[in-house]
């Protein structure tokens, strides 16, 4: 009888031990998984943010000084969600003009959050190129010289008043639907060097 009761107490306990590693072994991949993700919309975040701050920095810019645009005309519209500029991107000594904006949810339907969206990039009226890193927010906030924030939509009269934008990125991973798991970038009063002596 002894024997009997050790050998169902050691079934319990077996079993008590294999639901504790099964678990472990459960909660360890979830972590991964997690992680891995949470690793890749840190990567989509930095990608993004170095396109667009290398963009908005050339605002103005032209490698050939001959070309270079009356600095008032520079910026041609403004809105929250929403950009066009001149600059000199593949620094040939011709101005481009750069548009960017951000696509509605229901355009990107191949990923798992139903949040995300497609940021365009439109360099000289070319086909729109669109990242979909994963982008929930694309939120742009217009300065003067005296700090005062401009409205949006940014008006023609106002446009030449722009000398800093705040820019504003939210990404989440494309993998899940998960609000848990995405990144914040905000660029404080992104200077623009080539319209700031005015």
């Amino acid at each position: 009888m002894a024997t009997m009761i050790d050998i169902v107490a050691s079934i319990i306990i077996g079993g008590m031990m294999l639901g504790i590693m099964l678990k472990l072994n459960g909660n360890a991949a979830q972590n991964v998984y997690l992680n891995s993700g949470e690793v890749a919309c840190q990567q989509n975040l930095v990608n993004q943010a170095q396109i667009l701050e290398t963009d908005f920095r050339r605002i103005g810019y032209c490698s050939d000084y001959t070309n270079i645009q009356d600095e008032t005309k520079v910026i041609i519209s403004a809105d929250t969600a929403s950009i066009k500029f001149v600059a000199d991107i593949d620094q040939n000594g011709i101005m481009d003009t750069i548009y960017y904006y951000l696509g509605a949810a229901s355009q990107l339907n191949a990923t798992a959050d139903p949040r995300d969206k497609i940021l365009y990039r439109v360099v000289n009226s070319v086909t729109p190129t669109g990242s979909d890193a994963g982008i929930t927010r694309f939120y742009l906030v217009y300065f003067d010289v005296t700090g005062d924030t401009i409205p949006c939509p940014v008006s023609s009269t106002n446009l030449p008043l722009i000398t800093d934008i705040e820019l504003n990125l939210n990404i989440e991973n494309t993998s899940i639907d998960s609000s848990q798991i995405y990144a914040y970038w905000r660029q404080e009063r992104l200077a623009i060097p080539n319209i700031k002596n005015r």
